[in-house]
């Protein structure tokens, strides 16, 4: 399970985001690293025997967890490295566009959750017709009761549009789906939660509940 010291970190990292605190903490880095990427393996492991697409894709944790610097090309902010860790579990890897399994450690803002993160626009529309085309389907998915359970706050989006968007039809019961630009599920837990290793199997629990909507996702 988790340390007490990658929190720590992640911590201490917020405070003093620059290559010269990082440098003297390099070496817990290192640790904290091995950590996350022992869960994140923990992970992909336990989805693989309920996901096959996941099973099938051969993942290693390396492969599923970003950087931590970060891309300052196009930033205003120019702190030099995420203060947080995450990894992306998707069918062909995490660059696939493929629905993933996630999780992240954002010390006081920590959660896992599944679905499709800001698709691109071609996937993006995809989706929407898809969803459209097949809302009674979807919607048994958005609205399971297990599903729900786990993830109270049901499918949601970073950003949706004022409008349904141009080529549907404004009055289709989808029509709350179709203005979203994501389709994911999310759960926030306090940092503690992640440190007890008993927790473990309720976080494989609750992700199992998102097969079938990373199935539907990833089908278009």
């Amino acid at each position: 399970m988790l340390k007490k010291m990658t929190f720590d970190f992640l911590k201490g990292l917020k405070k003093n985001n620059s290559k010269e605190w990082f440098d003297k903490n390099r070496d817990d880095y290192r640790e904290v690293y091995e950590n996350f990427e022992g869960f994140t393996q923990d992970l992909i492991d336990s989805i693989s025997k309920f996901d096959p697409s996941i099973a099938s894709s051969h993942l290693l944790a390396k492969d599923c967890i970003p950087r931590l610097n970060r891309d300052l090309r196009f930033s205003k902010d120019k702190s030099p490295y995420k203060t947080y860790l995450y990894a992306f579990i998707s069918s062909g890897g995490r660059k696939s566009g493929n629905a993933v399994y996630y999780v992240m450690l954002d010390p006081d803002k920590c959660c896992f959750g599944a679905g499709s993160f800001q698709p691109d626009p071609d996937k993006l529309k995809k989706l929407r017709q898809e969803i459209d085309y097949n809302f009674e389907e979807w919607i048994k998915i958005a609205e399971n009761s297990t599903l729900k359970t786990a993830f109270p706050d049901g499918i949601i989006a970073q950003e949706s549009l004022q409008k349904v968007p141009n080529g549907f039809d404004a009055s289709s019961p989808a029509a709350a789906f179709l203005k979203m630009k994501s389709f994911f599920v999310r759960q926030y837990y306090a940092d503690s939660f992640f440190l007890k290793e008993d927790n473990f199997d309720g976080i494989i629990k609750r992700l199992k509940t998102c097969v079938e909507l990373n199935k539907f996702v990833n089908r278009v």
